[in-house]
């Protein structure tokens, strides 16, 4: 067994020369068996190993008993021990987790504290290969996609703060039976947990009830064939984990602290793409996978054929949302803090000089010039040519209000603002904001991505005199000034 577990060790590159190791013993067979394991290959690969145990303040005596225990263990191998006490019961009720989640919780916690006091790189944890079973039914039955059901990972990285810390699993493809079998065959002692062998938790059913069951009714195998079939679909998820990246990349971007999905080009994708693809962003927003399901993803992809607007609400206060080409999903609480608090107010032209609307991060230079009929107007998103002796109030730069509308057409033919950016697809979000050129209610200009011009101002044979506009971002009069 000691080869088989050296070799699964090599295999995943698991060790290396010099490693300083902070290893979570229990007491129990699977953890003893790490630790006996982990001492003998000290000397070879040069490792420090200091010995972490948690009493999690559950079991009374019994729990005393394994502390005792686990000290007395490293004693007598000259091992570094230290413990932790907390009180789960307390921790689970005070942030609404299970007793198992704040267990694990205070675990990771020990674990990563002594890392930082020990300046230890890896962690080393007792999951064996039941224990991967076990995982795989257990998200399984709750309902989890791929990445649930491909089980625990051999050796994965763990961020807390500013450090990386190395997790490992030496004895995952080690079954429960065989490290038993081992420590008895070696006269090493170690305890059983009670509470392991009743059926308060779901774990422990799966164990003790659904897994025992198949061992004995269905095949020998069983344990081994779910851990095996948990490998392939690692693999699978690792093949499609590459895909959905590379698919993001092109399909999501991401505008101030708003992420847009291409809707047409989404939908063109395999429907395993899409899924993988928006519980890649809500991840990414949330900075967690927890709470969010399977059909959390599928509601916001039921959007691309929502009408524009159509909302839904997730959670980590994300909102998910229809727009004219993009799904916007964003955190409601970001985005309130980047919006303004209220609408800027209208600023009037200065005719002729420099204005500087910072709101927007724009700057306008307006300028009065005599226009004669063979002068050619020219075409460009930044200036424009105004008739000036049809402007009937100061030109004000702003942004939208009720009862703002355009001409459309030489005859005089109106149209709402607010009808022209449904006509034109301008985002919602983006309406409030757009920086607009008006003359009272009848909007001169809208510069920017579909700009429009009002028919009323364009330059025609009876102009005389033309105001030309131009319009610069401020980022560039900073520059021009310094």
């Amino acid at each position: 067994m000691i080869r088989k577990i050296k070799s699964y060790i090599e295999q995943n590159n698991m060790l290396e020369q010099g490693d300083r190791i902070v290893i979570g013993v229990s007491g129990g067979a699977d953890s003893i068996c790490l630790l006996h394991v982990l001492n003998g290959l000290s000397s070879e690969y040069e490792l420090f190993l200091q010995v972490v145990h948690i009493n999690h303040g559950i079991r009374g005596e019994e729990a005393d008993r394994d502390e005792s225990f686990v000290k007395c263990f490293c004693e007598q191998r000259g091992l570094e021990f230290q413990s932790f006490t907390y009180d789960v019961t307390a921790l689970a009720m005070q942030e609404g987790l299970t007793c198992e989640e704040a267990g694990r919780k205070v675990r990771y916690d020990a674990f990563f504290d002594m890392c930082r006091q020990k300046q230890c790189n890896k962690i080393a944890i007792a999951h064996n290969r039941n224990d991967n079973a076990e995982t795989v039914l257990f998200h399984l039955f709750r309902g989890s996609g791929i990445r649930g059901i491909s089980g625990i990972e051999a050796k994965r990285e763990m961020v807390q703060g500013d450090r990386s810390i190395t997790l490992i699993r030496p004895l995952l493809d080690t079954s429960r039976a065989e490290i038993e079998e081992y420590l008895g065959s070696e006269g090493i002692k170690y305890l059983t947990d009670s509470t392991n062998l009743s059926d308060d938790y779901s774990r422990n059913k799966i164990r003790n009830q659904i897994l025992t069951y198949a061992t004995r009714e269905i095949n020998q195998q069983s344990v081994a064939h779910i851990a095996s079939a948990a490998d392939s679909l690692r693999e699978i998820e690792d093949y499609l984990n590459q895909n959905i990246q590379y698919h993001y990349e092109s399909i999501v971007r991401q505008k101030k602290q708003s992420y847009l999905v291409d809707v047409k080009e989404l939908s063109t994708e395999h429907i395993v793409l899409q899924k993988g693809i928006i519980r890649k962003l809500l991840e990414t927003l949330a900075g967690a996978s927890k709470d969010l399901e399977a059909k959390h993803v599928e509601a916001v992809l039921e959007l691309i054929d929502k009408q524009v607007g159509k909302q839904i609400h997730l959670p980590y206060d994300i909102i998910a949302e229809r727009d004219y080409d993009d799904i916007r999903v964003f955190c409601s609480a970001l985005v309130q803090e980047e919006s303004p608090p209220t609408a800027p107010l209208p600023i009037r032209l200065r005719i002729p000089g420099r204005t500087e609307a910072a709101f927007a991060g724009k700057y306008v230079e307006a300028e009065l010039i005599n226009y004669k009929n063979s002068d050619p107007v020219p075409k460009s998103s930044c200036a424009k040519w105004i008739d000036y002796d049809k402007i009937e109030n100061a030109v004000e730069m702003r942004t939208r209000r009720e009862g703002d509308y355009l001409q459309i057409n030489a005859s005089g033919g109106r149209k709402k603002l607010k009808d022209y950016y449904i006509d034109h697809k301008v985002p919602l979000k983006e309406r409030d904001n757009q920086l607009l050129l008006a003359d009272g209610n009848h909007i001169i200009w809208i510069p920017g991505s579909g700009e429009r011009m009002s028919e009323k101002y364009k330059v025609d044979a009876a102009t005389s005199k033309v105001l030309l506009i131009k319009m610069f971002d401020m980022e560039v009069y900073k520059d021009d000034e310094s």
